[in-house]
């Protein structure tokens, strides 16, 4: 899958962090998250899954997006929902986790292919393709949520929850490489799957479903691999010749995706306005700053907001340009948990000293009220507004313990750092020992 180049032409949308999930009625248990990384997710947008960077799904759907209505709590449908924008979406796939990333994106169109024609990026031929179930659609209702939903029966085979699906009208195709997005019986009570000889409701996520229309469920065979997604890089300069730009990159803070590595022989492609470019590049230097040549980069040690400088086959590059590395992985490859960076050592030095300035103030603060309150006991104040002896014996308590919870917040900073930069050495160690 990672040393494919049909991802040139892609355009990506946003991506959405799951942060938890939500009971859809018809539709179960979907996720839910805020959109980030672009200007905004639509309905009916192609979508892959990511967990810690590795891909586990792709050819999904955004078949149902949801939002909560205003001053309430209601779900209602909606076509796009905007940056930042809190959202509750469909995408047939049942194996989403507290975490996960949705990455919305559109395939590039081949000259005369309608965009509902265009088939999934993994998806075999037509022709080449096994039947799984065939259901013919009797009745077509709306639902106020999903959308136009089918009432068919299935005529042959079976038809199950997340299948792989096309929508045939007068035996040509009007819809490719949808999802199934959920099936319900005659009563609306959710089902797996519809075997044949049944009838039942189909969630497909598509506007356009007619009575008469025949849906396929299609198997696709198993990827043999996948990739294993790095942290962005931010062109800030490049150089070429007639055959490889070395660039300087900085990694994006706020990446959409994990791996904590970079090294040589790592393959790449290119964005640029969000739109993939080039791909199966191949990483052929890195070098960290002040360093002559290194085969590579730990993330996890490096200043956030440092830069490198990266070689790449792409003579084209541009200042501005995105590069998405990526290891080529086995499809049973099992996504590692993120490793938080530790912040930079710019940043631990600020810190240090804007918490240690507010310390020594809380301090000062807390030695004047022990002084007023001794000098108050020893001469009571003349006059109704000067300072009592419970008052600064008060003052004293408050700034005790401002300056005590300003310290431990100092202290546990930097042993949660210290944790982090550990973890990340470990696994710099343990990722040589495996090259």
């Amino acid at each position: 899958m990672g040393m494919q180049t049909v991802w040139v032409g892609e355009k990506r949308l946003c991506q959405v962090t799951v942060s938890g999930f939500q009971d859809v009625p018809g539709l179960g248990l979907l996720p839910r998250g805020r959109v980030n990384g672009g200007a905004e997710i639509v309905r009916g947008a192609r979508a892959r899954l990511l967990r810690h960077g590795v891909v586990i799904a792709e050819d999904l759907r955004i078949g149902a997006l949801m939002g909560k209505a205003a001053l309430t709590s209601r779900l209602e449908a909606r076509e796009r929902v905007g940056i930042l924008g809190r959202c509750v979406l469909a995408i047939g796939h049942r194996s989403v986790l507290d975490g996960d990333q949705i990455q919305a994106y559109v395939r590039a169109e081949p000259a005369g292919v309608p965009p509902d024609l265009v088939l999934g990026y993994q998806d075999p031929f037509p022709e080449q393709r096994r039947l799984l179930g065939r259901a013919e659609v009797r009745e077509v209702a709306v639902d106020p949520l999903a959308g136009p939903v089918a009432r068919a029966v299935v005529t042959e085979g079976g038809l199950a929850v997340g299948a792989r699906v096309r929508v045939v009208r007068d035996g040509r195709p009007v819809a490719e490489a949808l999802r199934l997005l959920a099936l319900a019986d005659g009563g609306g009570g959710p089902l797996d799957e519809l075997t044949h000889g049944s009838t039942g409701t189909l969630y497909l996520g598509h506007p356009d479903v007619r009575p008469g229309d025949i849906v396929q469920a299609y198997d696709v065979p198993p990827p043999q691999q996948t990739e294993g997604r790095k942290r962005l890089l931010t062109v800030l300069s490049a150089g070429s010749n007639a055959t490889v730009a070395v660039a300087r990159v900085q990694p994006v803070q706020f990446s959409p995706h994990g791996g904590e590595e970079l090294a040589v022989g790592h393959r790449a492609r290119v964005l640029r306005d969000e739109v993939v470019v080039a791909d199966g590049l191949t990483v052929g230097m890195v070098e960290e700053p002040g360093v002559l040549k290194e085969v590579g980069v730990s993330y996890g040690l490096n200043t956030r907001v440092g830069w490198l400088d990266v070689g790449v086959d792409f003579p084209g590059l541009q200042s501005g340009d995105e590069i998405e590395p990526y290891e080529v992985l086995a499809a049973d490859h099992e996504p590692e948990p993120e490793i938080r960076r530790p912040e930079s050592r710019r940043f631990l030095i600020g810190f240090t000293i804007g918490l240690g300035a507010v310390i020594a103030s809380f301090g000062s603060a807390d030695i004047w009220a022990a002084v007023m309150a001794w000098r108050s006991f020893r001469t009571p104040p003349a006059g109704d507004g000067a300072l009592d002896g419970g008052s600064a014996l008060g003052l004293v308590l408050l700034f005790t313990v401002l300056a005590a919870l300003s310290t431990w917040m100092l202290v546990l900073g930097h042993v949660r750092q210290r944790q982090w930069r550990r973890q990340a050495r470990r696994r710099a160690g343990a990722a040589g020992d495996v090259r």
